[in-house]
């Protein structure tokens, strides 16, 4: 494991932080890209992805820490080193897309086709974010005798590389997403499509996992595991309800013109 990236005297660039500085770079950089195909002014993506990223970063942090607060407890003060390790994704996913339906209404864009063209970015960004878990150590997995087994400081015993298996996950998705938006057939059919994607992505991911997660019922799931479910499940009626609106749409389109 690389925790320290850099090191020169005084100055520490840490594998984590910058892993995450470069997934987010390329999320930003892709939504800015593609605005154009999606009516979205490139202002609005800047804003939007500048204040949902720093509240998400927020959100993401206090959720890691509420959920594992006997490890912050002696030392409070190390709640602030974030540049360390120690993110909820889920904590910090939310408060960021409560964050961009804010802005979003606030400056009346198009919240499904913004949805669209943020889906391969968030997909992508996470990808690249989570090697920089697999340098800090954190986020890890349950014990495994397979061959690629990775061994962490402090952990006597082989276990699942769980970070680089999102990361691997995830690139698939980025790569399903970026085709299906040569194909969309309606609008937030992307966005409805990550939330399946990634729901189930993290539900079975969190089989493996053993850092930074906790049983919650039967000794076999988790709170990812429930969280995971709830993202997918939303998904699912978010895809239904506006394939059946843009169906509606369609036929009211069409008996116009046959007036």
């Amino acid at each position: 494991m690389r925790p320290e990236l850099i090191k020169i005297g005084p100055f520490t660039l840490y594998t984590y932080g910058f892993m995450w500085m470069v997934g987010i770079w390329l999320a930003v950089w892709r939504a800015l890209r593609h605005a154009p195909r999606y009516g979205i002014n490139r202002d609005d993506v800047l804003d939007i992805a500048f204040w949902s990223i720093a509240l998400g970063i927020v959100g993401g942090r206090l959720a890691f820490v509420i959920t594992n607060w006997s490890q912050y407890a002696p030392e409070p003060l190390s709640i602030f080193r974030v540049w360390e390790g120690g993110m909820s994704y889920f904590g910090g996913f939310g408060l960021a897309i409560a964050t961009a339906i804010y802005l979003i209404r606030k400056r009346t864009i198009p919240i499904w086709q913004l949805g669209d063209l943020a889906a391969p970015s968030l997909a992508l960004g996470y990808a690249i974010a989570r090697i920089g878990c697999f340098g800090a150590g954190c986020c890890y997995g349950a014990p495994t005798d397979l061959p690629w087994g990775v061994r962490f400081p402090g952990i006597d015993h082989p276990v699942h590389p769980t970070q680089l298996y999102a990361t691997a996950l995830n690139l698939l998705i980025f790569a399903i997403l970026s085709w299906w938006a040569t194909h969309r057939r309606f609008e937030g059919q992307l966005f409805a499509g990550f939330l399946i994607l990634h729901g189930l992505y993290r539900f079975l991911n969190e089989f493996f996992r053993a850092g930074a997660t906790s049983k919650l019922m039967f000794g076999a799931f988790t709170y990812g595991h429930l969280v995971a479910l709830m993202v997918a499940l939303a998904g699912v009626v978010l895809y239904g309800v506006l394939m059946q609106r843009a169906k509606s749409m369609a036929r009211a389109g069409s008996a116009l013109r046959s007036e």
